[in-house]
């Protein structure tokens, strides 16, 4: 934890100076929602252990917050939050968690910036296990750092900064740059399952807006992950080209295409000195209507990873929630992803996973909840011949503070 702490306070600091900067206190508005539960569930194989184990029932507490601030020309999101989990009968597993989202967007007359990020301090069960949830204050990752392993009572910390600003050259024609720092730490690390690395990225770009409601991104990058504690690096440069367009105010599509060539440098058995080159590329769609909302992406992602080089990361993620009634809503989710090292001499951490759940949520006030489900989690590894699943049944009762009134 002690290593990772000043990448934490600098990543935190220039989030509050971004804040600051995009959120002038003298015509801000400022909002605050904030949310918590305790809850209970059961689990027929809480660590993913290949054969089964034995059934184990635990307890939840979660506390967090939604802030906003709004003025004219810009929107910041901040959502602080922890969650502790009890399992009397498997005391390895209980964990406290903290995380702190952020997003701010300041837009003028000719130029825009933006800032997001998380931190985070995990334990791995959950860190290493991709939710089938989009995340609601950033709900595109950049990467996807995950390797689904797990060692209990281990624990990964992560932060990552997406800082950028584009200025308008002609009323059709933007310019920008961009960057992507990552740092993960893991407690335990090994060369072979978690692996502490730092990750960045710069890029610049022009958006050239095809017409009112649609544009293209044309964009050239650099990146390269580094290993912290092995002599492991990858070193890459690439071109993207991104299509966002907006058919109603209710539905939006996106698309992009990646095109990248990989310099791969590495002493973690076996060997590797080479070069390769890949591809990536997605597709998502967003509709939202008053009692519905529909979100899904199917992507193929070029991204660090714990299991210490750059994987590819084909993944399919789908969420629907709809306002039953007033009182009653509905949520269904799922994630399928198929992850590869980008060499053979990574493969070990090749691992196909599927996620899904299904929730109910009943407003029994205006600010008090309960909220039941089911989450089924399967997992299985390239070089494993057998795989492993967990059945997750959970009730939770809390309260949720009401939202910003426009």
């Amino acid at each position: 934890m002690s290593a990772v702490r000043p990448i934490l306070s600098g990543s935190l600091l220039a989030a509050a100076v971004a804040v600051a900067g995009a959120a002038p206190a003298y015509c801000a508005d400022v909002f605050v929602t904030p949310t918590a539960y305790i809850g209970a569930e059961t689990n027929s194989n809480l660590d993913l252990e290949p054969g089964g184990a034995q059934e184990v029932t635990g307890y939840v507490a979660n506390m967090s917050s939604l802030i906003g601030i709004a003025t004219p020309n810009s929107a910041t999101t901040i959502k602080p939050r922890l969650d502790y989990r009890d399992y009397p009968t498997d005391q390895g597993d209980n964990r406290l968690e903290g995380f702190l989202d952020f997003n701010s967007f300041y837009k003028g007359q000719r130029s825009s910036a933006s800032i997001s990020g998380t931190l985070d301090h995990r334990d791995e069960f959950n860190a290493e296990l991709t939710p089938a949830l989009y995340d609601d204050v950033n709900p595109i990752q950049p990467t996807a750092p995950q390797t689904g392993r797990t060692v209990t009572g281990a624990t990964r910390d992560s932060a990552y900064v997406l800082p950028s600003y584009s200025y308008n050259l002609t009323p059709l024609l933007a310019a920008g740059v961009s960057g992507l720092y990552q740092k993960i730490n893991y407690s335990p690390n090994d060369d072979a399952r978690f692996v502490d690395f730092d990750y960045y990225q710069a890029k610049a770009y022009l958006v050239w807006t095809v017409s009112h409601n649609s544009d293209l991104t044309f964009g050239g990058y650099g990146n390269k992950f580094n290993a912290t504690r092995f002599d492991s690096t990858a070193t890459a440069k690439g071109g993207s080209l991104d299509l966002n367009t907006s058919w109603t105010p209710l539905l939006s599509t996106r698309a992009s295409v990646v095109l990248q060539h990989s310099d791969i440098v590495s002493s973690i058995p076996p060997t590797i000195d080479g070069s390769v080159n890949a591809w990536g590329g997605a597709l998502g769609v967003d509709y939202k209507t008053e009692v519905q909302q529909i979100r899904a992406d199917l992507s193929r992602l070029i991204t660090p990873s714990g299991g210490g080089s750059v994987y590819i990361n084909n993944q399919l993620q789908f969420q629907y929630g709809r306002n039953v009634t007033q009182r009653l809503s509905f949520t269904t989710a799922a994630l399928l992803l198929k992850n590869r090292a980008l060499t053979s001499a990574f493969s070990g951490n090749g691992r196909d996973y599927f996620r899904s759940l299904v929730e109910a949520k009943w407003m029994i006030a205006r600010t008090w909840f309960v909220q039941g489900g089911y989450q089924y989690t399967w997992q299985k590894y390239q070089a494993d011949p057998d795989g492993a699943a967990n059945n997750r049944l959970y009730i939770r009762f809390g309260y949720q503070g009401l939202s910003r009134q426009w």
